[in-house]
């Protein structure tokens, strides 16, 4: 299974002053990243909510970030806004693209411990922890998109529990609600960046009770639709969807019990990253 993967959007960054830069606005270690590596970070608000998550990956005089398409523009703006006499450049690629290559009945992998470094083969493919591998490239060197394939890749990433922020769901949550902590997509001995205070607080006093939760509804609900409990109290937001299969950022004690879409539709969770007796703040 390989294709052309559209969620995706590419964001060039070089200049002599690049990883310097992004390792002080990022949650992972740029700083460190050698060529040929890729790493998962987040990028933050000053309060810890998620703007975009993403793949840092370095090549070619270059880090490449990897995140939502329809956050680039955005993301690249507001990394701008920092640049001052730092030696940066950035550049949303349109004509970019990143693959996906998936073996057929690939397992479902959950995280089991941070990658906080991320290989490349021979092939120049970026191997995921899930088993999943990506090549970023021009999009003619790519290949076509094929929507089963597609499919079948979104509905690995849900399973696994590796979500994607995108423009519905930006600053939502704090990267321990999307798994980040246990992907390796934050090192919480590398210093600061934005919402690093908030991000670090909520590991190490066990404040955040809501996390991700694989679930199915009939009635495919779209990223950012509200999850509701039995009383129609707020519980969640959906974070990805392939067909009948959803990622959702729930409250751990709403998990306990049955879960909604907003039109009424039932949510089947299937399985928890998070254990439900945590405690701690929404």
């Amino acid at each position: 299974m390989n294709t052309l993967l559209p969620f995706f959007g590419v964001i060039r960054v070089t200049g002599d002053d690049r990883h310097e830069f992004l390792h002080n606005q990022f949650s992972n270690d740029i700083k460190n990243l050698s060529d040929k590596t890729a790493c998962y970070a987040t990028y933050n608000t000053p309060k810890g909510r998620v703007i975009a998550n993403m793949l840092a990956y370095c090549a070619d005089d270059a880090v490449f970030l990897i995140l939502a398409a329809d956050l680039a523009e955005k993301v690249a703006k507001r990394l701008r806004m920092f640049v001052l006499r730092a030696k940066v450049q950035m550049e949303v690629l349109a004509d970019w693209g990143v693959a996906g290559c998936l073996p057929e009945n690939a397992p479902v992998v959950y995280p089991s411990e941070p990658k906080l470094q991320l290989s490349c083969n021979e092939a120049g493919q970026i191997e995921l922890p899930h088993g999943g591998r990506l090549t970023l490239a021009p999009k003619s060197d790519l290949p076509a998109h094929d929507a089963a394939a597609e499919s079948a890749w979104n509905r690995h990433e849900i399973l696994c529990g590796y979500p994607w922020i995108s423009a519905a769901t930006s600053e939502t949550c704090v990267a321990q609600m999307l798994n980040q902590h246990t992907i390796g997509g934050v090192h919480f001995r590398k210093g600061c960046y934005p919402g690093q205070e908030i991000i670090a607080r909520a590991q190490y006093r066990g404040q955040v009770k809501r996390g991700l939760a694989v679930a199915k509804n009939a009635v495919p609900q779209p990223a950012g639709a509200p999850v509701q409990d039995a009383q129609q109290a707020e519980a969640g937001i959906v974070i990805n969807q392939s067909g009948s299969l959803h990622l959702l950022v729930v409250k751990h004690a709403a998990a306990q019990h049955d879960i909604f879409a907003e039109d009424g539709s039932p949510f089947a969770v299937q399985h928890l990253f998070f254990a439900t007796d945590d405690q701690g703040e929404d």
